[in-house]
């Protein structure tokens, strides 16, 4: 799958992370796989995302080494929401891709996880689980 212009079915979005959650703004999820598309030349059939504003990671100081550690540099992006609010978005693919994002989103508030499907056409985003406030422990 080269684009993804369709709107994605987002699957099992609780209501309280819906109210916060960058997945849900029109365009958001097309566009971020759109630019994925253009700049790495296909999209996987299957893969897991992770989405957190900015504005968190920069209250942090930066991206967090182990997040680094944890992905591929060519696999993150800023994308932007459409009130221009950037979001740092990571694709991870593999076999312990679900491992990688659980501890990526140890260090990331207001983070949110997913995984991803578009092996027939169609774009479907299933919840995992989104982090809000950390707990302390980095």
């Amino acid at each position: 799958m080269e684009s993804s212009t369709k709107k994605p079915e987002i699957i099992g979005l609780p209501a309280n992370v819906g109210s916060w959650s960058a997945i849900g703004i029109p365009g958001f999820v097309s566009g971020a796989l759109n630019r994925w598309a253009r700049e790495q030349g296909k999209l996987p059939a299957r893969f897991v995302l992770v989405a957190c504003p900015k504005v968190e990671i920069n209250a942090l100081g930066g991206l967090p080494s182990r997040v680094r550690e944890l992905t591929n540099p060519r696999h993150r992006l800023q994308h932007f929401t459409g009130c221009h609010k950037p979001y740092l978005v990571i694709f991870l693919e593999g076999e312990d891709a679900e491992h990688r994002r659980n501890e990526i989103q140890h260090w990331l508030a207001w983070s949110e996880g997913y995984q991803v499907d578009t092996s027939d056409g169609a774009t479907r985003l299933r919840f995992i689980d989104a982090v809000e406030e950390l707990d302390g422990d980095r």
